[in-house]
């Protein structure tokens, strides 16, 4: 087995191939003036397995067009199989038909990784596990939250897990028993004309605890913001987030931590800087072992 990092890895991939025992390279990679990508493998593959590593978490389509590169240059070079790892996966969310004329954008990717010659792929916490199914080949998602979770726990202390809608609450309820630490969790309502939101069912007394707000994707920041601001109110001493995936567009770092946040806590699934990373290289490894041998 050769992991390849693409061209954003974020160091996952040295690190997973450190633990599977399998050797680690890179492709060269440029950038043309008109701004194309221009990718070079300058190691010998052939007859091996090969796992691409490539995290969509920024410049998605660049990233994504890298990949399907990726795997014509590992085809060519006459690899044993291909596989492929996305610690974050693009145009998850949009796995449906939501109105008339919208493409499915979850098929459109995996379908076109699938036919360009990835025969298994693996990616960390997709948006819905149930997406996956539009890949044809093997899948597997891969759960890190625990991971993340108990790393930011040792490092702030905190009492009690917040989950910022009903519903991650399940899976941070979860989580929290595993450490045996409290949990509670909040209601958000939409408004269907403007989009806003509010709260529907609010956060339970928090007098002198410390609070760790946890969520599977940071992207805007608007729900941590949210129930930080919920959980000052009900008395909580410390605020820090956590989340598996940190996008933080559009100015997100800087609203949450206006709010009152200590430390954001994140997967190096994407390469976020300014936040404290929790490596999940082991358990990632862990699972990717048993299935690209099955």
């Amino acid at each position: 087995m050769i992991v390849i990092g693409v061209t954003a890895d974020y160091g996952l991939g040295s690190r997973i191939a450190e633990h599977m025992g399998a050797k680690y390279c890179r492709f060269f990679s440029k950038v043309f003036p008109d701004g194309e990508s221009y990718l070079r493998l300058d190691e010998n593959v052939r007859g091996e397995d090969v796992l691409l590593v490539q995290s969509m978490a920024e410049q998605q389509d660049k990233r994504f067009t890298e990949m399907l590169m990726a795997i014509d240059a590992i085809a060519e070079a006459h690899a044993n199989n291909i596989y492929g790892l996305i610690p974050y996966m693009a145009y998850a969310r949009q796995d449906r038909r939501f109105l008339d004329g919208e493409p499915i954008s979850a098929r459109s990717v995996l379908g076109a990784l699938h036919n360009a010659g990835m025969s298994k792929l693996a990616v960390i916490e997709p948006h819905k596990e149930e997406e996956l199914s539009y890949f044809k080949g093997k899948s597997i998602a891969i759960d890190v939250m625990k991971k993340v979770v108990r790393g930011a726990v040792e490092k702030t202390g905190a009492e009690t897990l917040v989950a910022p809608d009903s519903g991650v609450s399940g899976r941070v309820k979860g989580v929290a028993e595993e450490l045996g630490v409290g949990w509670d969790y909040l209601e958000k309502k939409r408004d269907r004309n403007n989009g806003s939101l509010s709260i529907g069912k609010g956060l339970g007394d928090l007098s002198g605890k410390k609070i760790l707000v946890v969520d599977d994707m940071i992207s805007t920041g608007g729900t941590i913001v949210q129930a930080s601001g919920e959980a000052l109110s009900k008395g909580a001493v410390g605020i820090n987030a956590a989340a598996v995936h940190l996008i933080l567009a559009d100015g997100a770092y800087g609203r949450i931590k206006n709010a009152g946040v200590g430390n954001i806590f994140g997967s190096n699934s994407t390469g976020s800087k300014g936040c404290e990373m929790i490596d999940v290289s082991e358990d990632v490894a862990a699972a990717l072992s048993p299935f690209l041998v099955d």
